[in-house]
């Protein structure tokens, strides 16, 4: 891609800027969760409001994670799983 359409794709309406774009969608999973601070939703709910293409990124986020939870929310992890998992993580803290 040119640096002319790429600066044009940055410029067109209904789009932000391609960092723009970058950072809603690298956090969209902890907005989806209720993870941000209310300053960063507030940015990504501005964002997206404004941005198609990463609207329609975000519809299928949510979607996505819908459909998961409707069809494994009431799955539980087995006791040893996460004995293992947590093990693990203890492991890694240490070493930090």
């Amino acid at each position: 891609m040119s640096t002319e359409t790429s600066r044009e794709a940055a410029e067109t309406p209904g789009r932000g800027t391609d960092a723009e774009c970058e950072h809603v969608l690298a956090r969209v999973h902890e907005f989806l969760d209720h993870e941000v601070d209310t300053a960063t939703g507030d940015e990504i709910r501005a964002h997206l409001s404004e941005c198609e293409p990463c609207l329609d990124r975000f519809d299928v986020e949510q979607a996505v994670k819908s459909l998961v939870r409707r069809c494994c929310g009431n799955d539980k992890a087995p006791a040893h799983l996460r004995v293992s998992i947590m093990t693990k993580i203890q492991v890694t803290r240490e070493t930090f």
